[in-house]
C-alpha cells in the first residue's frame, strides 16, 4: 500500500465495464452484476443484492461495509463458493467461480475450531481433506501457525486458547491452503478492543509477508481504513454499490502512527459520509422545510 488521495466515487469501481470480454491480469477478484435473490417463509422473494460490480487488483487489501442489511457477507460467501448468486459473474484469476475451490481461503466471525484437534491439528484438517499427504500438510500447518505468532501453542488444544489465539489458529488454517485470495468475515469483531488491535497489526504484517489479496467485511471505520487499500461501500435493501474509498495509508509508518495520523483522520470521516450521506441530507432537508 502506498501513499494515496483520498477519493470518494459514486458507483465507481473500476477496471473494464462489466461484459467486457478481457480481464486485466493484474484483477484477482471480479464481481459482475451479481444480484441474490432469496425466498422467505412464506415463499416471498426477497432481494438482498443487486448489480453490485467491483473488482480487487492482486495483493490488494478491499474492505466491505455499509449498514446492516446490506448483503456484506451474503457477498463474501458469493464470492468464497459457498452460495450462488442469482444473476451475475464472479471469477477468481480469471477463473468462474462455481463453487468451493483452493484459491480462495475464509475466516468466520469465530474460528469454530474442532475442540479435540490441536491449534496444528486444526489447521491442518483443510489440507487432510484435501488429501495432502501428512508430512506435505504438517509441514505447511508449521509454517502458516508460525506465520501467525502461534509456534509456541501448536500442540494447546482450542480450550486452552484465548479469543485473540483461536482466530489466530483460524487465519492460519485459511492461509495453510495457500489460497490466492483471503476473504474474512469480521473477523476480529467477537475480540476485545485490545485484541482486535493487535489483530489488525498482525494481519497487516501477514499481508506484508505473503502478498495475499484480502477481502473482508466489517463494520468497524476505523478498521476498514486502517486495513484496506480501498473500501467498497454498500447500501441497504437491496445491498448494491454506493461508492468506492481509496483509503491507502502510507506503509512506512508505525501502525499506530498510521491510526493517529491526518490522513487517517480525514479518509474515516470522508467513509463515514459516504455510508450516512444520505441520513445527512435527509436530515438537512427536513431542516430546511
Amino acid at each position: 500500500m502506498t501513499e494515496a488521495t483520498a477519493k470518494a466515487t459514486e458507483r465507481s469501481p473500476g477496471g473494464p465495464a462489466p461484459g467486457d470480454a478481457e480481464q486485466p491480469p493484474d484483477i484477482a477478484v471480479d464481481v459482475r452484476q451479481v444480484s441474490k435473490v432469496f425466498h422467505d417463509d412464506r415463499g416471498r422473494e426477497v432481494q438482498a443484492l443487486r448489480d453490485v460490480t467491483f473488482q480487487v487488483r492482486r495483493s490488494e487489501i478491499v474492505a466491505l461495509t455499509g449498514q446492516s442489511g446490506c448483503g456484506k457477507t451474503t457477498l463474501l460467501r458469493i464470492i468464497m463458493g459457498l452460495e450462488r448468486s442469482t444473476s451475475g459473474t464472479v471469477s477468481v484469476g480469471g477463473d468462474p467461480v462455481r463453487g468451493c475451490g483452493p484459491d480462495r481461503g475464509i475466516v468466520f466471525q469465530n474460528a469454530e475450531l474442532l475442540p479435540w484437534r490441536t491449534a496444528l491439528g486444526n489447521v491442518e484438517f483443510g489440507l487432510e481433506a484435501r488429501g495432502v499427504p501428512k508430512a506435505e500438510r504438517r509441514a505447511a500447518a508449521q509454517e502458516a501457525i508460525e506465520l501467525v505468532g502461534l509456534g509456541a501453542a501448536a500442540g494447546r488444544r482450542p480450550h486452552e486458547l484465548s479469543g485473540g489465539m483461536r482466530q489466530r489458529v483460524g487465519i492460519a488454517r485459511a492461509l495453510a491452503i495457500d489460497p490466492d485470495v483471503l476473504l474474512m468475515d469480521e473477523p476480529f469483531s467477537a475480540l476485545d478492543a485490545q485484541t482486535r488491535e493487535g489483530m489488525q497489526a498482525e494481519l497487516l504484517e501477514i499481508h506484508a509477508r505473503t502478498g495475499k489479496t484480502i477481502v473482508f467485511v466489517s463494520h468497524d471505520l476505523d478498521e476498514s481504513v486502517l486495513l484496506a487499500d480501498r473500501v467498497v461501500t454498500l447500501l441497504p435493501d437491496p445491498g448494491r454499490v454506493h461508492g468506492v474509498l481509496d483509503t491507502a495509508l502510507d506503509t512506512s509508518l508505525p501502525v499506530d502512527e498510521r491510526r493517529s495520523s491526518a490522513a487517517f483522520a480525514e479518509r474515516r470521516h470522508q467513509l463515514w459520509r459516504l455510508i450516512h450521506g444520505r441520513e445527512i441530507e435527509q436530515h438537512e432537508r427536513e431542516e430546511r422545510a
